[in-house]
């Protein structure tokens, strides 16, 4: 049956070709769609489909469904008969990203991965196995190609899209709706990519004990800070350990005395003499952070919430697979702890962690689920 959509994907299969060459390389890739919105009248542009060799496995929506048929009939991806690619088209219809893995088990319809997790429906690459390609480096070591970054930040650009844009956490209470559980990825102001957008500085998440009983927002809570009270606009930065780092970045970049230093790292409490310095820093962070535009993923997985937080950091961390540099005047490279300052980010944890098979297309299903 033809469809309306069938010659406009005819007419980009040059782009096709490259996005799915890069999704095979360990993409996922990313290609824009200039003109696809003139080809029908949609509310929304979102649709997948997936295509193995010549097969059409699965699709949603008329116009996704057209592009996995072109592209099986076409046979764009008969050169990797030992891969799934994976279509999402963004809600605007601007942007395409393609993901791959490799050939397994396939779940059934609405099924959740488990375990190590994979990609909407697509059983994961070997455990262990580098999402993105890697080359050999001068002394024989793997060094990644950074394409999976890339599409990280693509398949920020479309949740931003569905959220509406970032949010500043100054600017947020408990009513706003959030979900009970997910991720979240901050940025902050004049740190840039250096193709351009927002970097990212901090991913975070909780809940990631069996017993646990916090929610996304009662964590963002404890990062904004205290809105009234009698200490308005102040914190605690033992219940947070975000404003645990930032207030020892403000201290050290203030050049403030020691004994205060030390005071703010003590997990016991203030020192004698310092709790209304400690007082006056907690303000200083309840400033910093609020001012931080962040987005925010329902994930309601206990072991998919720590999958997307480990890998998330490892695509933005200099010290993995993260392809940006922070700012000179970054705040981060004052902080107390090494791994902040040499990674970029505003954590300490998995910084140095490889990126696993299944993130992109677990991190796509998830992204298209949030409309």
């Amino acid at each position: 049956m033809v469809s309306k959509y069938d010659a406009y994907w005819t007419g980009r299969q040059d782009d096709l070709r490259g996005a799915i060459a890069r999704a095979a390389a360990g993409g996922p890739g990313v290609a824009e769609l200039p003109g696809l919105q003139g080809a029908g009248e949609r509310r929304s542009w979102s649709g997948v489909a997936e295509v193995r060799g010549r097969d059409l496995i699965r699709s949603s929506m008329a116009h996704a469904t057209s592009l996995g048929k072109v592209v099986a009939a076409g046979g764009l991806c008969v050169a990797w008969p030992d891969m799934t690619f994976r279509f999402a088209v963004s809600a605007s219809g601007g942007v395409l990203t393609v993901s791959a893995v490799t050939n397994g088990p396939h779940l059934a319809d609405g099924m959740q991965p488990s375990g190590r997790a994979a990609a909407d429906g697509v059983a994961p690459d070997r455990p262990g196995q580098p999402a993105t390609t890697a080359r050999a480096g001068p002394s024989g070591g793997a060094v990644s190609e950074g394409t999976a970054a890339v599409g990280f930040y693509a398949l920020l650009g479309q949740l931003a899209e569905i959220l509406g844009g970032p949010r500043c956490l100054r600017d947020c209470d408990g009513a706003d709706g959030w979900p009970r559980q997910g991720v979240y990825f901050f940025f902050e102001p004049a740190e840039v990519r250096a193709g351009g957008g927002d970097r990212v500085v901090r991913v975070g998440t909780h809940a990631l004990t069996a017993t646990s009983q916090a929610s996304l927002w009662g964590r963002l809570r404890q990062h904004r800070g205290e809105v009234g009270g009698l200490r308005p606009g102040g914190g605690n930065h033992r219940a947070s350990v975000f404003r645990r780092h930032v207030g020892a970045a403000l201290i050290r970049r203030e050049g403030l005395p020691g004994e205060l230093r030390e005071s703010w790292l003590d997990r016991h409490g203030p020192r004698p003499g310092s709790e209304e310095a400690e007082a006056r820093v907690e303000q200083a962070v309840s400033r910093h952070i609020g001012g931080m535009p962040f987005l925010w993923l329902g994930v309601p997985d206990r072991a998919g919430r720590g999958f997307i937080e480990r890998n998330s950091i490892a695509l933005a961390s200099c010290l993995a697979d993260g392809l940006d540099q922070p700012s000179t005047g970054w705040l981060g490279r004052a902080a107390e702890r090494t791994e902040i300052r040499q990674s970029g980010l505003w954590n300490v944890e998995h910084i140095r962690h490889r990126p696993e098979p299944g993130f992109a297309g677990l991190l796509s299903q998830l992204v298209q689920q949030q409309r």
